[in-house]
C-alpha cells in the first residue's frame, strides 16, 4: 500500500513538472515574441530618427519651415476649439441654462430618496406619467427646509389624474399649507403633513383609503386629494372658471366657514386661494414652456 502511494505521488509530481514545463515553454515563446516586437519598434524608431537627422542636415531651411507650419496649424486649431467653446457657452439661452439646471436638480432629487420618500414603490407605468412635468419648489419652501422629490411629485400627479383634480393647484396648495415639509404641524398640533390635514375631521376618509399616518407624504396627499375631489363634486353648480377658488375656500375654512366668512359677504377670492391659483398658473406656464421646448 505504501509503495502504491509512493508511486502515485511520483506520478503526480512528474505530471506537475510536465505542466510547469509546458507553461514555461509557452511563456518563453510569448517573451520571445514580445522581445522581437520591441526590437522591431526600436529599429523602426531609430530609422525614423536617422532619416529625420539626414533630412535636417541636407535641407535645414525646409525642415524648419515644416516645423513652424505644423506648430502654427496646431496652435490655430487649439485656439479655434477654445473660442468655439466660449461662444457656445455664451450663446446658451436662459431656457437652455434653466433646462440644464432642472436636469441636474432632478438627478439630485432622484438620488435623495430618503425616509419617508423611500416608502413608496415605483409601480407606475410610463402611461401613468404621461403629461407629468417636474417643478422646482419655491425659494420660500427651500429656505424653510421643504422637499418635494420627483417620486413624490409623480405620485401626487398620478393621484390627481385619477381623481380629476388639478395637479398644479395641489402643488401650489402644498407649498402654501406646509412649505413642502412632510412632517409640518399646524393649528396647535392638530393638522399634519404636506396638505395640513386634521385627522379628527377625516377619520372615516382615512379608514376608507387605508391611510394611517398623515406625516407620510403619500398617504397625506391621497387623503387631501380625495377631500378636494369631494369638495369639487359638491360645487358643480358653481361656474367652472371660478370653481377652484370656491374649492380652495372650503378646503381652508370648511363649507360652513366659507359661507359665513366669504360667500355671505359676496367674496370668493381672497389672499389664500388667490395666492394658490396664481402659483398654479405659474406652474402651468412652466409646463407649457417645457412641452414647447421638447417639441
Amino acid at each position: 500500500m505504501a509503495d502504491s502511494t509512493y508511486t502515485q505521488e511520483c506520478t503526480d509530481s512528474q505530471r506537475k513538472e510536465k505542466r510547469l514545463t509546458k507553461q514555461q515553454v509557452r511563456l518563453s515563446r510569448k517573451q520571445r515574441r514580445r522581445r522581437r516586437r520591441r526590437r522591431q519598434l526600436h529599429d523602426a524608431t531609430h530609422n525614423i530618427i536617422r532619416a529625420a537627422k539626414n533630412f535636417l542636415q541636407r535641407k535645414p531651411k525646409t525642415a524648419a519651415a515644416i516645423l513652424i507650419t505644423f506648430i502654427t496649424i496646431y496652435v490655430s486649431v487649439m485656439l479655434g476649439f477654445a473660442i468655439g467653446d466660449m461662444i457656445s457657452a455664451k450663446g446658451k439661452t436662459a431656457t437652455e441654462q434653466e433646462s440644464e439646471a432642472e436636469e441636474q436638480t432632478e438627478s439630485d432629487l432622484d438620488a435623495d430618496e430618503e425616509y419617508p420618500f423611500n416608502t413608496m414603490s415605483q409601480d407606475w407605468s410610463g402611461e401613468d406619467m404621461e403629461g407629468f412635468c417636474y417643478h422646482e419648489i419655491s425659494d420660500e419652501c427651500k429656505a424653510a427646509g421643504g422637499k418635494f422629490p420627483v417620486m413624490a411629485q409623480i405620485y401626487t400627479y398620478i393621484v390627481c389624474q385619477n381623481y380629476g383634480v388639478d395637479y398644479e393647484m395641489v402643488f401650489a396648495l402644498i407649498e402654501q399649507e406646509s412649505e413642502c415639509n412632510w412632517n409640518a404641524s399646524g393649528d396647535g398640533g392638530t393638522s399634519w403633513g404636506y396638505m395640513q390635514i386634521a385627522q379628527k375631521w377625516h377619520k372615516e376618509r382615512m379608514q376608507r383609503l387605508n391611510c394611517t399616518d398623515l406625516t407620510n407624504p403619500y398617504q397625506n396627499v391621497t387623503v387631501g386629494i380625495d377631500c378636494l375631489k369631494e369638495i369639487q363634486d359638491s360645487l358643480q353648480e358653481v361656474p367652472e372658471d371660478v370653481r377652484p377658488y370656491y374649492v380652495l375656500a372650503v378646503y381652508n375654512y370648511g363649507a360652513a366657514g366659507a359661507k359665513e366668512n366669504l360667500w355671505n359677504h359676496g367674496v370668493y377670492k381672497y389672499s389664500y386661494n388667490t395666492a394658490i391659483m396664481e402659483r398654479a398658473a405659474q406652474l402651468k406656464a412652466e409646463k407649457e414652456r417645457q412641452e414647447t421646448k421638447e417639441e
